[in-house]
């Protein structure tokens, strides 16, 4: 009898320490949810490197990206060259992650991570934004973006389309868009 209570015993914390792990899992990939974002996928690397293609970055460029995940896209925007690099996540783990990369990139004087949502950030001093964002979310960005980036600016989307802005150029799955 002490070994079908010893094995139940092992059972039950087993189970209680799966929930516990599998709760807060779950409640990680939710949080965006809640604050109107989606969950993280990451860029695949091919796509990194047509985005960065399509950027053609300058310098100059002053690079946004809104929700910036593990932080790849900024560090591949700041290898290609652009004065700095500025992440809007609001999944403190990926600012986490995103922030151990860029260190161990050597990249901190030219890569900022925030942990906030970029429905709450004023993008108008960008000259470029990239976002690998949900099919739902493009309108709201469109719009977002239509009001605050200075003419000339960029936008490097993959995956979703904006639904009124035209793209200028496309590599596969990736478009290039210019405010007017």
């Amino acid at each position: 009898m002490f070994y079908l209570y010893s094995i139940l015993a092992i059972i039950g914390i087993t189970s209680i320490v799966y929930l516990f792990f599998a709760t807060r899992s779950l409640i990680r990939l939710m949080i965006p949810a809640f604050a109107g974002g989606g969950l993280f996928v990451g860029t695949p690397p091919e796509a990194i490197d047509d985005m960065i293609e399509l950027a053609q970055i300058q310098p100059s460029d002053i690079v946004v990206d809104l929700g910036s995940g593990d932080g790849r896209l900024l560090i591949a925007a700041a290898k290609a060259g652009a004065k700095k690099s500025i992440g809007y996540e609001i999944q403190h783990w990926l600012v986490k992650q995103s922030r151990e990369l860029i260190e161990k990139e050597n990249l901190t004087d030219k890569i900022e991570i925030h942990p906030d949502s970029f429905w709450h950030v004023d993008v108008s001093s960008t000259n470029l934004v990239l976002l690998y964002q949900i099919s739902y979310a493009m309108k709201g960005i469109e719009e977002k973006l239509q009001k605050e980036l200075p003419i000339g600016a960029r936008v490097v989307a993959n995956g979703f389309k904006f639904p009124k802005w035209k793209e200028e150029r496309t590599i596969d799955n990736v478009r290039l868009y210019r405010k007017n």
